[in-house]
């Protein structure tokens, strides 16, 4: 099965960039990933992908500005953001959802739950 869908994983870490990387595109989706926020942006800018899997806590641009960066720079443009973190407190939350999260993704469960996710947003 292929799905057309696009998807780029965000995340500091490369193993589990590569991780989220090998199971969605085991689902048949056309994944990119970087371990760069900056990086990141540049990618969106070339192609806007249909989800961005995004790790909250990052180094220089942290997920939740990265967010931010995507919706004030393309506001016409209707990516799931779905937030990968490590932190599932309520402040961290708020604060994604308010830069424009789609939804939030606690990283122990992330492999089982992300790609159902992923199959509910699009379709």
């Amino acid at each position: 099965m292929t799905n057309l869908a696009k998807i780029l994983v965000v995340d500091d870490e490369a193993s589990l960039v590569q991780l989220y990387q090998f199971l969605l595109e085991s689902e048949g989706y056309d994944v990119k990933g970087t371990t760069s926020s900056r990086q990141a942006l540049r990618m969106i800018n070339e192609e806007m992908p249909d989800v961005v899997v995004l790790d909250v806590m990052m180094p220089i641009m942290n997920g939740i500005e990265v967010c931010r960066q995507i919706r004030l720079q393309h506001p016409d443009a209707t990516p799931v953001i779905l937030m990968c973190t490590a932190d599932n407190s309520m402040e961290t939350e708020r604060r994604g959802r308010a830069a424009g999260a789609t939804d939030f993704l606690l990283k122990d469960a992330l492999v089982h739950d992300l790609p159902r996710k992923i199959g509910a947003y699009l379709s």
